[in-house]
């Protein structure tokens, strides 16, 4: 994205939901502690074994309780002291859509956001039927 100067930058409200995701780097995998997440991207803390490059582009896959699972492409574009930056990329409709309910769910009081989750769950027991 352009900008006029290096201060002038688009800013996503991110959102504290902590959680492990799985991030496929060829044929291994990789679990990282996500430490915050928006709709444009997400940080995470990898493990000591593993620092991707900025400009490394993997798969990810995000468990969330047993009630949903995201697939993701994404894209680094930091890296600083074990942790990653990184930029959503591909992804379909209905991780997007489930993404996007997350983030708002993270927003929410605790009690609130967890009638929330029961009811993601019982959504999807419903359309396994």
């Amino acid at each position: 994205m352009p900008t006029t100067d290096g201060s002038e930058r688009r800013r996503f409200r991110r959102f504290r939901f902590p959680s492990i995701i799985r991030i496929r780097d060829g044929e291994r995998a990789h679990d990282c502690r996500i430490i915050d997440l928006s709709s444009r991207g997400f940080r995470a803390r990898c493990p000591r074994d593993w620092q991707p490059h900025s400009g490394t582009h993997f798969a990810v896959e995000w468990h969330l309780a047993d009630i949903i699972k995201l697939e993701m492409q994404a894209d680094v574009m930091r890296v600083k002291n074990g942790v990653i930056g990184c930029q959503w990329q591909a992804h379909d409709a209905e991780s997007a859509a489930h993404l996007q309910r997350l983030i708002e769910i993270s927003g929410l009081r605790k009690q609130a956001r967890e009638r929330e989750l029961q009811a993601l769950k019982t959504q999807k027991a419903q359309a396994q039927k």
